[in-house]
Parts: C-alpha cells; structure tokens; sequence
C-alpha cells in the first residue's frame, strides 16, 4: 500500500512537472544596447512604416515575397502574417503577431542607458511555456526572437534607417572658387548650366587649377531661386571687388557628414531630409548649411535625370 502511495505520488509529481513545462506560461525578456536617443530608438518598433524595415517576414515583401504587402498607421499585413501596433506609448508598445493559426503578443519597451551616455536599452518581453521556448519554438516567436536579435544591426545600417548610406568624413578638398546668382524659379536649370560655365572659364582664364570638384547648395524665395555654386581649385588668386566671384576655404580635416545619392535629380532633397533626420537623431549640429557634391559629369540636370551624388553636412 505505501509503495503504491509512493509510486502515485512520483506520478503525480511528474505529471505536474511535465504540465509545468510544457503548458504554464512563463515572461521571458531579451534585452540590448543601442548608441542612439531613445526618442530614435522608440520610433522604429512602434511604428509600422519602420518595423516593416526589420521585423520578419515583413522587411523580406520587397524582394522574396510573392505576396503583396498591405500597410495602415497601426498594422502590416503580409499573406497570412498580420503585426499590429497597440497600446502604443512614447517608450513602449505592444506588437500582436499573427498567422493564420494563432496569435502572439511582444512587449517592447525602451529606457535610457544610465551606464552610457546616449544610449538605450530595449527590452523585449514575451510568454512562453519552458519547453516550447527550448525545444519547440513556433513560427511566430521564432520571427520575432530573430527580428528582435537583428535590431541593434539594423540601426547601425543607414542605408535601411534613413534610406540612403550615411558616413562621417573629414573635409579634403579646402580650396573654392564661389559664386551666387538669383533667378527665376523656372529658369534653375538654365542657371545652374550658366553659373557653372561662368565659374569654370574664370578659372581657365586666371589659371586656378580647376579640379573637377563641382558642390552646389541653392535657396528658394517665393518665384525665385538662389544658387550657390563652387568649384574645387588648387591656386588662390586676390579677386577685384567688381567681380562677382570669391574665395572660400574649408578648414582642412573639418568633420563632415556625407550621404550618397543615386536617382533622379528632382528628388536629392529626399537626401538632405534624411541627413537632416540622422542629425536629428544622433543630437547633432550642423554648422554650415548642407550641400551637394556633383559625382555624375555635367551639372546641367533634368529633374528626371539619374544622377550620382554625394550630400554633405558640416557638423561638429
């Protein structure tokens, strides 16, 4: 009789053993460390338009899906994947991912680093049972354990962040020859065409030393456009007060911040947008106001034109 007591009460013990592993729901959390302001950090999980740049399988609709990806300002669908964004607040939200069996629930919240200045910790919560979570992970959690684990990687990119790949430089190039001219907005093509002609023939003419090196900036106000344009020389030359043309100097090995930009020409302020975001982010200034630099031959450029270019912001 008593080895029967025993032996139920092993059973017994085993069989809840088994339930606990396998069936009670326990909080798991992973955690990281970016090197970025929390306010950049939270926006990229509580917002669909950015986490369909990192989270699986939404960020694969673009180039391996067969299915369309359909997004709103709270959820992405991708065939029978659906992540929506609730209980969204500035550090936190919860992401309910879900296919077509089942339903599972991630808690992402952020807080500043105190150990590193400018840094965030995420943490990314979720429930499991213990053998699932060891042994027989599902489709959701393994995509979002994965996506979680991919993070800190994608922030580093630029190039999925901002959409255009962004590196901090030292000026090289010191030495312009500068010049400004104010036109009509319609007639900015044939302004840019005519102040460039004009910059690179005063060069030719007074032996500067043209280097190639084309940067622009330009200014609108109301029907009107201000263009400044500058080109790379090697000679400096003392210019008459009459004569509409200047010498500029950048200081050698002066910090920059340079994006690269590859499309058409009408659309480089989408450049500039996303400098002006990195910045931004990162808690950064600019000291001068930002240019571009001229990579394709010519500078005469159709709006349609494909165009290659780099983007620059002088910072500290």
């Amino acid at each position: 009789m008593k080895r029967k007591i025993i032996a139920s009460l092993i059973v017994l013990v085993i069989a809840f053993i088994v339930y606990y592993i396998s069936f009670v729901q326990h909080q798991f959390k992973k955690t990281v460390s970016i090197q970025l302001p929390i306010i950049a950090v939270t926006e990229q999980f509580n917002s669909p338009s950015n986490l369909k740049k990192w989270f699986m399988p939404f960020l694969s609709a673009s180039t391996n899906s067969t299915d369309t990806l359909i997004e709103t300002n709270k959820v992405l669908t991708l065939g029978s994947y659906r992540l929506e964004v609730i209980n969204k607040s500035i550090y936190s939200c919860i992401l309910n991912f879900s296919d077509a069996k089942k339903t599972k629930s991630f808690l992402v919240s952020a807080l500043p680093d105190t150990a590193k200045e400018g840094a965030t910790t995420i943490d990314f919560y979720y429930n499991n049972s213990y053998l699932k979570e060891l042994l027989f992970s599902g489709d959701l959690e393994k995509k979002a354990k994965q996506s979680f684990a991919d993070f800190q990687e994608y922030l580093q990119d630029t190039k999925r962040v901002y959409g255009y790949e962004i590196v901090p430089v030292k000026v090289v190039d010191t030495l312009f020859l500068f010049k400004r001219e104010t036109v009509p907005l319609a007639d900015k093509k044939k302004g840019i065409k005519l102040i460039f002609d004009n910059l690179i023939a005063y060069a030719d003419k007074h032996n500067l030393g043209y280097n190639g090196n084309r940067i622009f900036y330009s200014q609108k106000e109301e029907d009107n456009i201000t263009l400044f344009a500058s080109i790379g020389i090697s000679k400096e030359l003392i210019i008459p007060e009459n004569e509409n043309f200047e010498i500029k100097r950048m200081p050698f090995e002066k910090n920059l911040l340079e994006a690269t930009y590859q499309g058409p020409y009408g659309e480089v302020d989408k450049a500039f947008d996303a400098l002006k975001k990195y910045l931004s982010d990162r808690n950064l200034s600019s000291i001068a106001i930002p240019y571009q630099k001229f990579i394709s031959d010519g500078y005469d450029f159709s709006d349609e034109q494909i165009v290659q270019m780099k983007i620059y912001s002088p910072i500290f």
